[in-house]
């Protein structure tokens, strides 16, 4: 017992040098399996803790202390309660009060921000190093910090994120064969006979309640589908002081119909110009081990311009590297921990440059991402 003890102590200040936090405290109740650190969190920017974390790992964060953001003083790690001015900040977790901690696995922009609060306890959804943030947007700066206690236990079944999940561990040769033979290559504005526009740029493997609940989990929000929806919604969102983005998306069609499900991720007051999103379709077939598949086409909104097909018309402009859409909708799965495994498929007769049904062009790689979601 006097060896176990001494040992953690030694971890502890190990730890302490190589990875320049504030303090590590030792647990009576530390093994194999366990490790704390505490650390000091304040400002508008992330905070690297120095914690790898696995896939599974059991966190349990705890933060005392207060911060003062505006006019509002003494926020603890829990938040301050939503005011009617929330539903307009883009704060880091929009569900989450002002002033809350939050955590993500990883620095990517692709990380889903989670809410932690004052003494909460998570699942890490991937492997990666554990940041922590003070719940706020570009426009405070919070004046305090928070002392913050990581206990961590590590996960006996942790596995690697989807990218570790690849060709090595998933077949997708008969997949590739069934896709290239019967995936269309774009989207169109009528169900026929219209415009081509958007590339099918990627493919999601799973039930509806799996993409469903994958997408949700990485931090997409399901768009209305009619006017009369959006209306309903954003009243709903305003009473309970939440903020609303799932405005609606024009209809395009695949496979001679609407789309089945957009999906976007805005800030609320840039929503109407900028916004990442996604259409997808059910497909009528199946993958060769009877998979259900989803169709996906994915753009950036990066502003307004001219629709070429009315002279007095206006529609969204698009980043024209549409790959860059495609690989982020992908990141934002595995960042969130929903990937089993996802590989690229190089179309036989791949687009590489295109023009849009309303008149702007868009360049690609031609290749389509191919997720197959966990199950769950």
């Amino acid at each position: 017992m006097k060896f176990r003890i001494a040992q953690s102590i030694t971890l502890c200040v190990v730890s302490f040098f190589a990875l320049s936090i504030s303090a590590c405290a030792y647990s009576p109740f530390a093994t194999e399996t366990t490790s704390s650190l505490n650390v000091s969190v304040s400002g508008d920017k992330w905070v690297d803790t120095g914690m790898d974390v696995q896939a599974g790992d059991k966190l349990h964060i705890t933060a005392t202390g207060s911060v003062t953001m505006g006019n509002n003083a003494g926020i603890t790690a829990d938040g301050a309660a939503r005011g009617w001015t929330d539903t307009l900040r883009a704060l880091r977790v929009p569900s989450a009060g002002r002033g809350a901690l939050v955590g993500r696995v990883g620095d990517s922009n692709a990380a889903t921000p989670f809410f932690i609060g004052a003494n909460g306890t998570v699942l890490a959804p991937i492997a990666g190093r554990l940041y922590l943030a003070i719940n706020t947007d570009s426009l405070q700066t919070p004046d305090g910090k928070y002392e913050v206690q990581i206990d961590r236990i590590a996960s006996s079944t942790a596995t690697a994120s989807g990218a570790a999940a690849s060709q090595s561990r998933y077949d997708f040769q008969p997949l590739f064969a069934e896709l290239d033979a019967k995936l269309p290559y774009r989207v169109a504005d009528r169900p026929q006979g219209g415009n081509q526009g958007d590339l099918v740029n990627f493919v999601l493997v799973g039930t509806q309640a799996q993409v469903t609940n994958a997408l949700k989990a990485a931090g997409w929000i399901a768009a209305d589908k009619t006017d009369k929806e959006a209306v309903v919604s954003a009243l709903l969102a305003t009473l309970q002081k939440n903020v609303y983005v799932a405005v609606p998306m024009s209809v395009l069609y695949l496979f001679g119909r609407p789309q089945d499900f957009g999906y976007e991720r805005a800030e609320a007051v840039m929503v109407a110009t900028q916004r990442n999103h996604f259409r997808i379709w059910q497909t009528p077939f199946g993958g060769p081990r009877n998979q259900v598949l989803w169709a996906g086409a994915g753009t950036h909104d990066v502003g307004i311009e001219r629709d070429q097909r009315s002279p007095d018309a206006i529609t969204h402009k698009i980043d024209q590297d549409v790959d860059n859409e495609r690989d982020f909708i992908g990141a934002t799965l595995q960042q969130a921990g929903q990937v089993e495994a996802m590989a690229y498929m190089t179309r036989s007769h791949p687009i590489k440059s295109a023009k849009m049904a309303t008149g702007g062009n868009i360049q690609s790689d031609g290749r389509v991402l191919v997720i197959v979601l966990k199950k769950q």
